[in-house]
């Protein structure tokens, strides 16, 4: 609930009040900002959904805090990087922003969620780090953080 509604409500809202407050122009109406944003949020979905999809089949769990993983799931796109489904949402953040053309969203609201979302992706980590110890570390250093890589890591 949180990732789907709370945070991309205090993203839209918060940025919708610095363009009015600052007086910022809506970027422009591009066809290529209108392509950008339908794949930002179909490639958000789809890491989303193949994050999801290893959660249950890598690690017999789900997203779902009360039923994680059983195991540290390291393999389908968790082998791209070790936050897909953050990586996802990213995604279709930006392309919720491209589709309101708001420029307080991109310069200042969306830098601001990605700093605190990495801030808890570091916190998310360290008890990764506990609960798997050397297992995590080992693919700590051998997979990208947010970013997926492109190379196969197996």
């Amino acid at each position: 609930m949180i990732y789907w509604l709370y945070i991309p409500a205090a993203v839209i809202i918060s940025g919708l009040l610095l363009d009015r407050l600052f007086t910022l122009d809506q970027l422009p109406a591009t066809p290529w900002l209108a392509a950008v944003s339908f794949l930002s949020l179909a490639a958000g979905a789809y890491c989303i959904g193949l994050a999801t999809r290893d959660f249950a089949r890598y690690g017999e769990g789900t997203p779902n805090p009360r039923r994680p993983p059983k195991r540290l799931v390291t393999g389908g796109i968790y082998q791209r990087c070790r936050h897909p489904m953050f990586f996802g949402y990213d995604l279709a953040a930006l392309a919720i922003i491209f589709i309101f053309r708001s420029p307080g969203m991109l310069y200042i609201s969306f830098p601001l969620f990605l700093f605190m979302q990495v801030q808890y992706l570091k916190k998310e980590e360290r008890y990764l780090m506990r609960r798997y110890g050397e297992v995590f570390a080992d693919y700590k250093r051998k997979v990208p953080f947010l970013l997926p890589s492109l190379r196969n890591r197996r």
